[in-house]
């Protein structure tokens, strides 16, 4: 353009120049349809939003206007105070994960369900309501326990059906204290209780009766070294010391016996070889009565440690088990045969070692049968 008139030249700029503005015309208008279509879009939202509210507006107040509760007095049982309100109790057990003999507790899983009558919730089938609102039987659990309560928002409400039948039904996981007696540890069987039982409070106007039907106990567990045979479900009375008064009281059952096979074959199968190292002492020669005595001593050592090496798997109880006699009648047998080495010590002493050699093989015949049949007797009569 530099060789061209300047007239001409400002000509071609005045033809150029009108691009400028229709591009910052072009740019406003792509702007403003954005803008447009921005605007309506969070309009829709807004209305849809606003009818998605309404909607669920309109369902929440037709739930409470059937299920609202007028004059509902939470304090007074359902038959207005005066007579008896019978509460059936069933108890689901799902799983047994395991006892815990050293603190004598159960590691459980169950659902407890609670059914009664109120005739004041006869047109409100189908409904539910918090356990504050409606009339609700205080009862507690006996076993000291630190269960946990699971599904907490559904299992704080009940569930009205026909006739103004009440369902509550909650679910608890944890440890519950059990209580039972192992006088005849590993051999033992048990009874496995657990009690739920009405309040002061309700002692006059609530009883606890079982459901059997409905009460039952999982096919499958995840319990080892017990054999589960099933549970029961008892209804009784009991009686509170401080006022004398009789109390509604249920009883759940677990009958199981224990496996004792671990405690046969990691203890007493392990004993009885140190019992066995100890008899060597009967076929060392009376001369060598030194080295019977060392024998023994060790024997001794080892049971000793061994014992308090097992000590802590073991329940720590003011009373003696069949493992505890046992274990004490394998040791003082052990001591008797380091009395056995001196004796025969001293025979050769006195120049009687013929009567020494007599004594060991009397003692080869004698300290398997003290052994064998002292556990048997142990067994058998604790």
């Amino acid at each position: 353009m530099t060789g061209l008139p300047k007239k001409l030249q400002g000509k071609m700029r005045k033809r150029r120049e009108p691009t400028a503005p229709m591009q910052c015309l072009g740019g406003w208008k792509l702007k403003r349809l954005a803008l447009y279509l921005a605007v309506t879009a969070l309009l829709w939202s807004a209305a849809s939003g606003s009818v998605l509210a309404q909607q669920a507006e309109v369902v929440l107040d037709k739930t409470e206007n059937e299920c609202r509760l007028f004059n509902m007095r939470t304090g007074v049982h359902p038959d207005n105070g005066t007579g008896v309100t019978n509460v059936d109790v069933s108890i689901i057990v799902a799983d047994f994960l395991g006892v815990n003999d050293v603190d004598q507790q159960l590691d459980i899983d169950l659902f407890a369900t609670f059914t009664w009558v109120d005739p004041r919730l006869e047109s409100y089938q189908g409904c539910r309501f918090g356990k504050t609102e409606v009339w609700f039987p205080r009862v507690v659990l006996i076993n000291s326990s630190s269960l946990r309560v699971l599904n907490q928002n559904a299992a704080n409400q009940v569930m009205v059906g026909e006739g103004g039948q009440v369902f509550y039904q909650q679910r608890y996981t944890g440890n519950i204290s059990s209580y039972h007696d192992l006088q005849r540890f590993p051999f033992d069987k048990q009874a496995f209780k657990i009690k739920i039982a009405t309040q002061a409070s309700d002692a006059r106007n609530v009883v606890l009766t079982a459901n059997v039907e409905n009460t039952w106990i999982s096919d499958t567990l995840n319990i080892e070294g017990w054999n589960v045979h099933g549970v029961e479900i008892v209804a009784s009375t009991s009686q509170f010391r401080a006022t004398g008064e009789d109390h509604s009281l249920i009883t759940l059952i677990i009958n199981a016996d224990r496996n004792p096979d671990y405690y046969l074959y990691r203890i007493m199968l392990l004993l009885m070889f140190v019992v066995f190292m100890s008899w060597a002492i009967f076929w060392i020669p009376p001369s060598r009565f030194e080295f019977q005595i060392g024998l023994g001593a060790t024997s001794m050592l080892t049971s000793i440690a061994f014992n308090l090496s097992v000590a802590n798997n073991l329940p720590q109880l003011g009373y003696l088990t069949i493992l505890d006699m046992a274990l004490i009648w394998a040791i003082f047998l052990i001591f008797l045969s380091i009395v056995e080495a001196l004796v025969a010590g001293l025979l050769v002493m006195k120049d009687r070692e013929s009567s020494a050699l007599k004594l060991d093989k009397v003692c080869r015949v004698v300290f398997p049968a003290l052994l064998f049949g002292g556990w048997y007797l142990i067994v058998q009569t604790a």
